[in-house]
């Protein structure tokens, strides 16, 4: 074998193996970026300019922190992967209010309930794959036995960062979500991960701040008519 045909071949390997390191890559602090694209029916387009057009949630360890802010009021979840509990946290400017409320795993579901609706899901893993935002994907198919709605999810393998309030709704799929759709009683989304960076995140916790308001999660339902 050449010197050259060597040195070809031994930067294959190198290549390849820089390949495999990065299909596996785990990464415990940073933040993952999500676009984000409605499908609403003519008589609400003008509500697609008011939503936001990518979602952003940091990340450290098994703790993740999601904010939204809609204008008229902004909204923070803080999420705990290993134990399921969140924290909401929402801001009123026009109505001069704060609110804290949190909730455990059986209530942070029952909330989820109220928000897309009663779900009975049948998750199924399909051989279909293909490359999304340059990560090799998985598609799976979601069907609604209650609504017969049917969605997909395209997950990888390739990363593996802690859930967080906008994927930890998916059960029974392996990797991270990378594309999907969601449904929030008519509010249809579809979205499509865009970045994801390694990079120093401050503590996340979940203290509420002095100037929040805290609710029970009862309290919460009685104000929501639940």
């Amino acid at each position: 074998m050449t010197k050259n045909l060597k040195m070809g071949l031994i930067a294959f390997i190198c290549l390849g193996s820089s390949f495999a390191a990065n299909a596996q890559k785990t990464i415990k602090e940073g933040s993952i970026t999500y676009s984000v694209v409605y499908d609403l029916p003519p008589d609400q387009q003008a509500m697609v300019a008011m939503l936001p057009t990518e979602y952003k949630v940091s990340f450290k360890g098994d703790m993740s922190i999601f904010k939204m802010d809609m204008g008229m009021f902004a909204t923070q979840v803080v999420y705990n992967d290993a134990t399921k509990e969140s924290l909401s946290l929402t801001d009123v400017p026009m109505q001069n209010k704060k609110v804290a409320v949190k909730m455990n795993k059986e209530q942070g579901e029952k909330m989820q309930e109220m928000q897309y609706g009663e779900k009975d899901l049948e998750v199924k893993a399909t051989t279909e794959t293909k490359l999304i935002a340059g990560y090799n994907c998985t598609k799976y198919t979601i069907n609604d036995k209650i609504s017969n709605e049917l969605s997909e999810v395209w997950a990888t393998t390739d990363l593996k960062v802690p859930a967080n309030s906008l994927t930890s709704t998916f059960k029974g799929i392996v990797g991270v979500p990378v594309q999907f759709s969601t449904n929030a009683r008519g509010l249809k989304s579809k979205m499509t991960l865009k970045e994801v960076k390694e990079e120093t995140v401050a503590e996340i916790n979940m203290t509420v701040p002095s100037d929040y308001e805290t609710l029970t999660f009862d309290e919460l339902m009685k104000q929501m008519g639940g």
